[in-house]
């Protein structure tokens, strides 16, 4: 099992994201803390963070400068992470049966429990799985209900939940990110998680969620 992490320098909804200090410590580090032993590899466009991990306990190098260019180029419309991921298979896995975990840092609350209990649904048919969050609530898309009958007044109990992803983690192989060309496989399983682990900072109002959650705790 291998863990390829992205930390980057910008952030643009949420100045300087990674970095800012959570109950002490900067954002970035909470993951890594919590996969220390673990196999993992940093992608970074950070001359700080490449400086910080690069003689430590995981293996970090510079993002090659096709994807930072990409990234900034404002007619690419989609994120280069897919590249990404397959630049860092290529580089680093030898074995198409090895299991890749990309979790992200603004998840500052996941654990190494968790990963390895959603890994287990790769042995229980489904090819890839990634973080999500289940809501239950009347939920619309473009102006049409999802999950519910609008003729009559279901108990919010009774709807089908709406699964979102949340971004904390993508688990698959080399083979079938290969296969695919993405994270998620023809037949994955949304792994659902629950306050703290769901939070995911994007912006303000994230930050302060999980400052309040972290020092609650």
């Amino acid at each position: 099992m291998k863990f390829f992490i992205i930390i980057k320098e910008k952030s643009e909804r949420l100045p300087d994201k990674n970095f800012l200090e959570l109950g002490e410590k900067p954002l970035y580090s909470h993951l890594l803390n919590e996969l220390d032993g673990e196999d993992v590899y940093v992608d970074t466009d950070s001359e700080f963070i490449y400086t910080e991990l690069w003689n430590g306990s995981v293996t970090c190098y510079k993002r090659n400068q096709k994807f930072i260019d990409l990234e900034n180029d404002l007619d690419y419309k989609v994120s280069p992470v897919l590249l990404m991921i397959d630049n860092f298979l290529d580089t680093y896995v030898s074995d198409d049966s090895e299991i890749i975990v990309t979790p992200h840092v603004t998840s500052p609350f996941i654990k190494l429990s968790t990963i390895v209990d959603a890994i287990k649904y790769l042995d229980k048919g489904y090819d890839t799985v990634q973080a999500c969050t289940e809501h239950k609530e009347f939920t619309y898309f473009n102006g049409k209900p999802v999950n519910f009958d609008e003729n009559v007044v279901q108990k919010t109990q009774d709807l089908k939940p709406v699964v979102m992803g949340n971004g904390a983690f993508f688990i698959f192989t080399k083979k079938t990110f290969k296969e695919n060309n993405n994270r998620t496989g023809k037949n994955p399983y949304f792994y659902s998680l629950t306050v703290p682990e769901s939070i995911e900072i994007d912006d303000v109002d994230d930050w302060y969620l999980a400052k309040s959650v972290y020092e609650y705790n």
